[in-house]
Parts: C-alpha cells; structure tokens; sequence
C-alpha cells in the first residue's frame, strides 16, 4: 500500500498534466462562468499543444470573453491586456487553420474588442477588418449565428455615427466605412433564426431599434431579454441593462 501511493506521488510529480486535463478543466471553468480559471487552463493547454485547433479555438475566444467581461466590470486596464492576448491568438489561429470559418469569425470578435482601445485612425483599419472577416466567415458556413451577431454591431455602430463624427474621421483618418440600421437588423434577425433566443443577440436587437427610434419593437425585445433563461456570461449584463432601459420606457 506504501509502495503503490509512492508511484502514485511519484508520477504525479514527474508528469505533468497533459493539455486533454487542461482543456477539461479549462471547459468545467468555463460552464460556471469562472473566465479568469477558464483562461489559464486554455492557455496552458495551448502551451503544451499549439497546433490544435479546438484549444486554439477556446483560447482564442475565452480572452476575447474574459476582455468583454472585464470591460462591463469597469477593469479597463485588464479588459485590454486580455483583448490582446485574444488578438494574438486569433492571428496564431489564423496562421494555422486558414481555410476555417471559425479563425475569420473570432478574427473579426478580436479586432471589435481590440477597436474599443485604439484611436480613429486604427478604429477605421479595425472596422474594416471586422467586416471583411464576418463575410468571410459568413461565406464559408452561413450557418453560424456569431458572425452574423458581429456584422450586425458592426453595422449598428457605423450607422449611429453622426454627421460630425463622420465626417471628423473622412478628414482626418480617411473613408468610414458603410454600415445601415437596415442591414443590422437583418442580420441579427438572421442570427436569432439560427440559433433562437440568444440574450446578447436580442439585446443589441433591441439596440438597434432604439436607433431607428422604434419604441414597440424595442419594448417587445427588452421584455423577451428579461424572460430569457442566462446561458452565458454577458446574459447577466444584458438582462440588468434590458431592465433599466425598459424602466426608463415605461415610467
């Protein structure tokens, strides 16, 4: 019995764990919305296997997770190191899987998040970026509901850009690109049919409605937020903000 619980120390010392048992505990993390532990399990995965595609696809997206959850909790400083490190690993994914939807669809989510910490000039390269690699990932598999949501924010944001701000940017950072209200819509609608009551997607749903100054359609949205069940991390944020706007429209 001695014998057996010293090879049993013993391999546990001299093995390391392997990138599967970081990966597993990188996905356990990751269902309780525990980011931070999330992150370092995909990451030190990553270290020990950097050719996989599935932690190369999980490391990627979870800095981009654990940056957008940092930004909603005000940690600005940590949201863009984590933004970052996300763009760095969509470039390694890009560089091996070239010929994937999913590389352009988390392409285009790194350079959005990147885009909240840059200035005009690299805010226009960036948007650019954004939809060059949503419709390229959209033409690869239109089956996908994410580049459709990202497309769409993507759109919303060009769109609500005044007149001055526009033109701000024509003079002094070159030609925004296009973007509609009309074209938001349309994809976020696209997106909710492929993969049904998303929160995020229904609230920047509601977003854009409130850009078109479409009261009905707004409410009906933000009440469908708040009778979603939460599947996922950002669903907690959306929900609180549904709520303060819905109290703002009906009181």
């Amino acid at each position: 019995m001695k014998i057996s619980l010293f090879v049993s120390l013993l391999s546990f010392c001299v093995f390391p764990q392997s990138d599967n048992t970081y990966l597993s505990k990188g996905d356990d993390y990751y269902k309780n919305f525990d980011l931070i532990n999330a992150a370092k399990n995909y990451e030190s995965a990553y270290y020990q296997n950097p050719n996989s595609y599935v932690i190369l696809e999980k490391v990627t997206r979870i800095f981009n997770d654990l940056g957008e959850d940092y930004y909603e909790l005000r940690d600005e400083k940590n949201a863009e190191i984590a933004v970052i490190k996300a763009v760095k690993y969509a470039e390694i994914f890009y560089s091996k899987f070239p010929d994937s939807a999913k590389v352009y669809t988390l392409l285009a989510m790194s350079f959005g998040n990147l885009a909240s910490y840059q200035g005009g000039n690299e805010k226009i390269k960036l948007a650019n970026k954004i939809r060059e690699n949503a419709e390229k990932s959209i033409a690869l598999n239109p089956n996908d509901y994410l580049p459709y949501i990202i497309l769409s924010v993507y759109n919303r944001q060009i769109a609500s850009l005044s007149w001055f701000e526009r033109a701000f940017a024509n003079t002094f950072f070159g030609n925004v690109p296009e973007g509609s209200l009309e074209s938001a819509e349309r994809l976020m609608i696209k997106a909710l049919k492929i993969q049904p009551g998303i929160v995020i997607a229904m609230f920047h749903l509601s977003l854009v409605y409130k850009e078109m100054d479409n009261e009905q359609k707004e409410i009906y949205w933000l009440k469908k937020i708040i009778d979603a069940p939460i599947s996922d991390f950002r669903d907690k944020y959306a929900k609180r903000k549904a709520k303060e706007r819905l109290n703002e429209l009906l009181n």
